[in-house]
């Protein structure tokens, strides 16, 4: 494990927060990239508010991830407060850090009235690739790892005696998969039915999550032998069918005949 990269008298470079830097980075260039390639009457943002949009979902995030680690933690916090803002040691939910990330990217889209769920078929698929460079930040710094296993792919972390699974890598892996996968499916036939590659990506983050959990050797049971992210991921998976059935649904009623739907309008009259 390399927590520090670099250390220059006073200064000091974790890793943790240079892959978030490098996260950051590579997503927004991307997708930035990306925008001027999709067709206009599909195009939900331009490149330059998409910066916007992804600089204040940045920080809404991290603002999330801490507080719901901090509220998991507090017994810790209590005893060391300092300890309060130092994101550079770990100490970030990824689940709170999506749900801060959606509130302050929903209040951008808001101010700009834009439409929230055309914006996040469009940016959705570098945030799964932003959040697998991460991952490789929790395993350079140590955290999130996995449960102790003797085969062949047990990685020594520090604070324990015994090789763990590499549950980042894993999650890395999956996530650099769904980016694939959610790229492939940005086309204009998806791209016509809002919330349809949005909810592709909960349904296959809420699995690939899930699955991770079993791994995990930093995570407790909550309730009926799951963990509290298991339970958020199948919330996902649900509210993830929900939003490609609304798409679904949505689409064939643009489908219906002119003519359709001013009869079917008279009868409703």
């Amino acid at each position: 494990m390399h927590p520090i990269l670099l250390r220059i008298g006073p200064i000091t470079l974790y890793s943790y927060g240079v892959m978030l830097v490098v996260a950051f980075l590579t997503a927004t260039w991307l997708a930035t990239r990306a925008a001027h390639q999709v067709p206009l009457p599909f195009r939900a943002i331009n490149a330059e508010p998409l910066v916007d949009f992804i600089s204040l979902s940045l920080l809404g995030g991290i603002t999330g991830a801490r507080l719901l680690y901090i509220a998991l933690q507090w017994d810790y916090f209590k005893q060391f407060p300092q300890e309060l803002p130092a994101i550079w040691h770990g100490g970030l939910v990824w689940y709170g850090g999506f749900l801060g990330g959606l509130v302050a990217g929903w209040w951008y889209v808001c101010a700009q009235r834009l439409n929230l769920l055309r914006v996040l078929d469009q940016f959705i698929p570098f945030g799964a690739l932003g959040h697998a460079i991460g991952r490789i930040g929790c395993f350079l710094n140590g955290c999130c790892y996995g449960r102790p296993t003797a085969s062949w792919c047990g990685v020594l972390f520090p604070d324990h005696r015994e090789p763990r699974i590499p549950a980042q890598l894993i999650e890395a892996a999956g996530l650099a998969i769904i980016f694939l996968v959610l790229r492939r499916l940005q086309r204009p036939s998806i791209l016509r039915r809002p919330g349809s590659v949005f909810g592709s990506y909960l349904i296959g983050y809420g699995v690939l999550r899930f699955g991770v959990e079993f791994f995990r050797g930093d995570q407790t049971p909550f309730w009926c032998g799951m963990t509290l992210q298991q339970l958020v991921s199948l919330g996902m998976i649900v509210a993830g069918g929900i939003l490609l059935n609304r798409a679904r649904k949505s689409h064939h009623g643009t489908n219906v005949p002119v003519r359709d739907r001013q009869r079917r309008g008279r009868a409703a009259a």
